[in-house]
């Protein structure tokens, strides 16, 4: 009897985890300025299907906080970086890695979580002109499969939520 109530309540607490939120990562370079909130959106000359999900995520999380996306060459621009890999490999962007920095360091991944894959999405802003100054956020997640198709939006969401904080 009491190995059938311990089995059911093991089994509640891995359901319970597997139907919680993802835990998202953030890290950012530095807060933007205030009153940025113009931007010309620059993207990879051919980008994949990941890419132009990450893109659009970023383009509506931005619009949501009241920036407005312009077509002037002098606005700021903002860049993305979308990449999906094994939990084994890490995140870095080549700044980062140019100075030996992870953005998120590699990690051997528990048995229940095998298949799982590291979402990152690193968002960039260039100051406008000649404007010296770039600001960095970026977002990890490690999500399953049912989860991956909101990974975009998800990770838009939390590195343009940074990029705004102090």
């Amino acid at each position: 009897m009491i190995s059938r109530l311990a089995l059911l309540l093991v089994s509640a607490a891995v359901l319970a985890g597997c139907a919680s939120a993802p835990l998202v990562e953030t890290q950012v370079s530095a807060a933007v300025p205030a009153n940025v909130t113009v931007y010309r959106l620059l993207e990879t000359e051919e980008p994949t299907e990941a890419d132009r999900a990450a893109t659009e995520a970023v383009r509506q999380a931005l619009a949501a906080r009241g920036w407005r996306e312009v077509d002037d060459k002098a606005a700021w621009r903002v860049e993305t970086a979308y990449a999906v890999r094994p939990q084994k490999t890490g995140v870095f962007t080549d700044d980062d890695a140019r100075r030996g920095e992870w953005t998120d360091a590699p990690r051997l991944p528990q048995w229940w979580s095998q298949s799982r894959q590291m979402h990152s999405l690193t968002v960039i802003l260039t100051g406008p002109g000649d404007e010296a100054g770039v600001y960095r956020a970026s977002a990890v997640a490690v999500l399953g499969r049912r989860q991956a198709e909101n990974a975009p939006s998800l990770l838009a969401e939390a590195a343009v939520e940074t990029l705004g904080a102090n």
